[in-house]
C-alpha cells in the first residue's frame, strides 16, 4: 500500500493529525495566559501538603508546566517529573497515530489497561519516593 493511499481514503484523519499539534500549542499558550493572569493568583496551596507536609501526586505540576513554557526542562523535572513524562507519552502517542494512519502495525505505546495501570503505579511510586527522599 502506498503512502498516498491512506491520504485519499482518510482525508479527515490526515487533517486532524496535521492540525492537532497546532491547536494543542495554541490552546496551551492561551491556557497559560489565562491561568497565570486570572486564575493562579486565586488558587490556594495544596491542601494535602498544607495538612501533612507531604507532596501529593500533582504537587509541582503547575510549576513544571510553567518551567516548560520558559524552556527550562531541568526545572520542570525538578518540580514534577510526571509532566515531562506525560508530554513525552503524548508525543509518542501522536507518532503512533501517524504510524497507524500509514498502515504500520507496530505500536509505540500499548493501548492496554495494564500499560496505563503501570504508568499510574510508577506515578504513585514516584510520589512516595520524592516524599521519602525529600525531593
Amino acid at each position: 500500500m502506498g503512502k498516498g493511499t491512506n491520504l485519499r481514503k482518510k482525508p479527515m484523519t490526515a487533517i486532524f493529525l496535521i492540525l492537532l499539534p497546532i491547536f494543542a500549542i495554541a490552546l496551551a499558550m492561551l491556557g497559560k495566559t489565562v491561568y497565570v493572569s486570572w486564575i493562579l493568583p486565586h488558587v490556594p496551596g495544596c491542601v494535602i501538603r498544607t495538612l501533612t507536609g507531604l507532596k501529593c501526586p500533582s504537587c509541582g505540576m503547575t510549576h513544571a508546566v510553567l518551567s516548560l513554557f520558559r524552556g527550562d526542562i531541568v526545572g520542570a523535572v525538578r518540580e514534577n517529573l510526571m509532566v515531562p513524562v506525560g508530554i513525552l507519552l503524548g508525543i509518542l502517542w501522536y507518532i503512533g497515530c501517524w504510524m497507524e494512519f500509514f498502515g504500520s502495525e507496530k505500536k509505540i505505546i500499548p493501548k492496554t489497561s495494564k500499560f496505563w495501570l503501570g504508568v499510574l503505579g510508577i506515578w504513585l511510586l514516584y510520589t512516595v519516593l520524592r516524599n521519602l527522599l525529600g525531593g
